[in-house]
């Protein structure tokens, strides 16, 4: 990794690295983001809310959880990238059906880091909304924030909200600011799945 990159979260996935076994990191670094898709559900245009739960699918008939804890962005200084996104956290729970009845989130072991999003992913159907759970009191006051890059030689980066507002202190949960592109998310996942094929090969409802 060059020096750019030498941020607390791809460092923490550094070590993540360096502890699998050889043949996982040969897989790992024969990685490419490319090769990899999540499974088009079905196409929607969908009114994004607060407290939306959806799935996504890496495998046929296997779908993740995830939820959407904020909505609409405002940036305090008019990113346009980031303005009118969405906050959503992805989790380990899966189901092999679209219904709502296995998501037990665990914002102690997340499937990836947080991720900001846009309507692409629900538009293109690779997220499909199957309810809306209001928020609960731990998801209410998550202790979660986004690294952004600073200028090497120049700045270092910093924490911050999703809407761009620094943190004096590094976040338990972190994620990468700016906007993930789907092939991003998609790979992140197929990821975890190198490092942890049981994600997809335990029984369903199994955690």
């Amino acid at each position: 990794m060059n020096s750019s990159n030498e941020n607390p979260v791809s460092l923490e996935y550094k070590k993540r690295y360096n502890r699998q076994p050889q043949e996982i990191k040969e897989k790992l670094d024969n990685f490419r983001n490319t090769d990899y898709q999540l499974r088009v559900i079905k196409k929607t245009k969908p009114k994004i809310k607060i407290g939306d739960v959806f799935v996504l699918s890496p495998r046929e008939n296997i779908y993740f959880y995830g939820k959407v804890l904020k909505t609409n962005i405002k940036t305090i200084n008019n990113d346009n990238f980031v303005e009118g996104k969405q906050t959503i956290f992805i989790h380990k729970c899966r189901s092999n059906q679209i219904t709502l009845d296995n998501f037990e989130p665990n914002y102690d072991d997340l499937l990836i880091n947080p991720s900001i999003v846009d309507i692409s992913y629900w538009q293109k159907g690779f997220f499909y909304n199957v309810g809306n759970l209001p928020l609960t009191d731990v998801e209410k006051t998550l202790d979660y924030g986004f690294y952004k890059f600073g200028i090497p030689g120049i700045r270092d980066g910093w924490f911050c909200t999703e809407e761009g507002e620094k943190l004096n202190h590094q976040p338990r949960i972190k994620g990468i600011y700016g906007v993930a592109t789907i092939t991003g998310i998609s790979a992140e996942i197929e990821k975890e799945i190198i490092m942890e094929p049981l994600l997809i090969i335990g029984n369903i409802g199994d955690g």
